[in-house]
């Protein structure tokens, strides 16, 4: 029922013709013992000008984050985020809205993510994180609460194919018009083309009520993450 009503949104939403991004992530994870590994992720967020379906026409978003994580068990990982800077641009919906100039942000984030296998090679999926976000402007400093819950499969070690859905609350900071502030319905499809290198390719439908109006924009998204992690050294005997 899930990844049929998965479906349904997609058709519905290309067929609407909305708002197009491209989003790339490439992450540098370094290994620290056993249970810990640290993250440094640089991203690209591209978008549609206005009038036009090119989702590589005009910025969206740059940004640098890094991520400390700690595995406590195979099914519980905890991760802090203890600085991230996104340089955000305008979502593209008037002409004038190409020539804004960028807006600022610092983020700070702590975050769970949980599994459990519930049949054979096919898991639950449940990552819950909250976020300290702190903006150049003249907007209040926000906290936002974010749970993301799906569905994954492991065909091999190399291929896994997950559904999910993310909704994103603002806790303070806004008023209680905006408590909502996007929901992401996705889909994921993760290999590893070698085992220290991993690419997650991927579809979001983003319904997304901006700070600035009152109005729920639909959001088309294709994403590609690429993940390099250095070997760990091996203890001398």
């Amino acid at each position: 029922m899930l990844v049929t009503a998965i479906w349904i949104s997609i058709a519905q939403t290309l067929q609407a013709q909305d708002h197009y991004n491209a989003w790339f992530r490439g992450i540098l994870s370094i290994p620290v013992g056993e249970k810990f590994k640290i993250d440094n992720e640089l991203q690209h967020r591209r978008q549609n000008g206005f009038e036009n379906e090119n989702m590589f026409d005009k910025n969206l978003m740059f940004a640098y984050r890094n991520w400390v994580h700690y595995q406590h068990s195979e099914d519980v990982k905890f991760s802090l985020s203890p600085f991230a800077y996104f340089k955000n641009y305008r979502i593209i919906q008037q002409h004038p809205d190409e020539t804004i100039i960028p807006s600022s942000e610092i983020r700070f984030s702590i975050a769970v993510e949980l599994q459990h296998e519930i049949l054979k090679k096919f898991y639950i999926v449940d990552r819950s994180a909250v976020e300290y976000r702190i903006f150049d402007n003249n907007q209040a400093d926000i906290i936002r609460l974010r749970n993301r819950f799906g569905f994954r499969y492991d065909f091999t070690r190399k291929l896994k194919v997950g559904i999910f859905d993310e909704l994103l609350f603002n806790l303070s900071g806004t008023t209680y018009h905006h408590f909502f502030d996007h929901d992401r319905l996705g889909l994921n499809v993760e290999y590893k083309l070698v085992p220290n290198v991993k690419f997650d390719i991927g579809y979001i439908h983003i319904t997304r009520l901006p700070l600035s109006g009152t109005t729920k924009l639909h959001e088309n998204n294709l994403y590609l993450n690429f993940t390099y992690q250095l070997k760990k050294t091996k203890k001398e005997e």
